[in-house]
């Protein structure tokens, strides 16, 4: 196994735009991740609820029936050690501010490259 490579965690993408998911998917395919995917903020704390093995929520802000804010701090309740990173095109101090309110750990602004993606799991996934 390769060392710094986050093999056999289970992560969540919270994106209600399929494209983005699927380049998030595509850029970690060969990292030995599982991926789930929730297509809005309702779903994702579902599934934070039944899959205890998800050690990281990558987290869109603007989705369908609940946003990603709202659902980070619910999450946060459930899950207090689980990591969150916000994904966001919408870069404001305001929703930076937000975030951190929310609850989460860390925030990358849209269009994220492969290289950043990658940060984002070595930085808090890999030991």
């Amino acid at each position: 196994m390769e060392q710094n490579k986050p093999v056999g965690h289970t992560i969540l993408v919270a994106e209600d735009d399929v494209a983005n998911f699927q380049y998030i998917h595509d850029t970690f395919k060969s990292s030995g991740l599982t991926i789930l995917h929730a297509l809005n903020g309702k779903e994702a704390i579902e599934l934070c609820e039944n899959h205890p093995e998800i050690r990281l929520v990558m987290m869109d802000v603007m989705m369908p029936v609940m946003s990603g804010f709202r659902a980070s701090q619910e999450i946060r309740k459930i899950r207090p050690d689980v990591p969150i990173i916000i994904l966001t095109a919408y870069v404001s101090q305001e929703s930076i501010r937000d975030a951190v309110l929310s609850g989460c750990n860390d925030y990358f602004a849209k269009p994220i490259g492969p290289e950043e993606l990658r940060t984002v799991l070595k930085k808090w996934l890999v030991a």
